[in-house]
């Protein structure tokens, strides 16, 4: 933040603006501990027949108040960011561990990712490195690859003759005549 207000020829001034110009030019950043010291020096240090007025005084209150705010809600965004990434990878690793002794079903894909075969076995490991994998009769499939877990009932074909399955006595489909409305 330039300080374009201050005037005066105090040398102690002029050490100590050198020292906080030094110091934001070390890290590039003010901190509220740097901006109010600044501000003292400029009420400290200004011409007295020409004084700051006081929108300008508050006008660089808001904006460091506003910088600083957003400094905090970056911040929380980062940690909120770290927070979900970590529950994640709990969630991934609990949902990982929770398949071994389970039967699952996993895909075989082809390189455009297309599904060619699939895979039925006991889950009897996982690798919780880099990617998740899990190991099914010694082979390692991606934890993605898993379509379905335990014995899922084949699907029953319905009737698609539209007469609801009634059949006449001698065993022919009856007609729906019914209506719809």
């Amino acid at each position: 933040m330039a300080v374009n207000q201050v005037e005066g020829n105090s040398s102690v001034y002029n050490q100590y603006l050198q020292t906080q110009t030094d110091a934001v030019s070390t890290n590039g950043t003010l901190s509220m501990d740097d901006f109010w010291q600044l501000l003292a020096a400029e009420l400290r240090y200004q011409d007295m027949t020409n004084p700051m007025s006081n929108s300008e005084m508050m006008a660089e209150m808001t904006q460091m108040s506003t910088m600083s705010t957003m400094n905090s809600v970056s911040t929380a965004i980062a940690n909120f960011a770290t927070v979900t990434n970590n529950l994640s990878q709990t969630i991934l690793t609990q949902y990982s561990t929770g398949m071994i002794g389970r039967e699952v079903t996993v895909a075989i894909t082809d390189d455009d990712g297309n599904v060619t075969d699939k895979h039925k076995g006991v889950v009897t490991g996982v690798d919780l490195t880099s990617s998740q994998y899990v190991y099914i009769d010694g082979e390692k499939y991606e934890l993605s690859q898993i379509m379905s877990v335990g014995e899922i009932p084949e699907e029953k074909k319905d009737d698609t003759s539209g007469n609801n399955g009634e059949q006449t006595e001698n065993g022919e489909n009856k007609e729906d005549t019914s209506v719809e409305a």
